[in-house]
């Protein structure tokens, strides 16, 4: 079920979900499964780059209190009026905590954002975390699980002339 998406590398989050206020220094077989994916395989600086965040609990467990967080690294810059969590605008000032409430066993959350293309680099690997609570043993811990790494390819060549590179 646990999809090796446990990353120690990714950024630590100081959000804790959970009414227990010690952290998780080793990944729980939580159920979760992130995907990160983007509506271009290949863009232009300045270019509009749409991208999905799919969240699903395999679990037979509550995630409680999902947040999704979603690094920009200074690469792209969000379009604010854009992001969408299942299908309902949420205000947001950086995607740092977008609220994704609570996910039932089965349940998935869907996120979208535009963002823009603000960085002429050739490769942008890009990666969600979700931040959630799982009990687990009678005690309730403080889980992340990071997405699949996406890759975006920024064509040095193109200018800002066009919104989107097409085939």
């Amino acid at each position: 079920m646990f999809q090796g998406n446990c990353n120690p590398r990714m950024p630590r989050v100081n959000f804790n979900p959970c009414c227990n206020q010690q952290p998780v220094t080793s990944c729980i077989n939580c159920g979760l499964l992130v995907s990160l994916q983007s509506n271009v395989e290949v863009a232009c600086l300045c270019s509009q780059v749409t991208f999905t965040a799919t969240i699903t609990n395999e679990s037979d467990v509550v995630a409680r209190n999902a947040t999704l967080i979603l690094p920009l690294d200074g690469t792209f810059a969000l379009l604010k009026n854009t992001v969408v969590v299942n299908g309902q605008s949420v205000a947001v000032e950086n995607l740092d905590q977008v609220p994704l409430g609570d996910l039932e066993p089965g349940g998935t959350a869907t996120v979208t954002y535009t963002v823009v293309v603000m960085e002429n680099k050739r490769y942008v690997y890009s990666r969600a975390v979700v931040t959630t609570c799982i009990c687990c043993c009678f005690e309730s811990k403080v889980v992340n699980v990071a997405s699949n790494l996406h890759l975006l390819q920024v064509c040095p060549c193109c200018s800002c002339g066009s919104n989107n590179v097409t085939d």
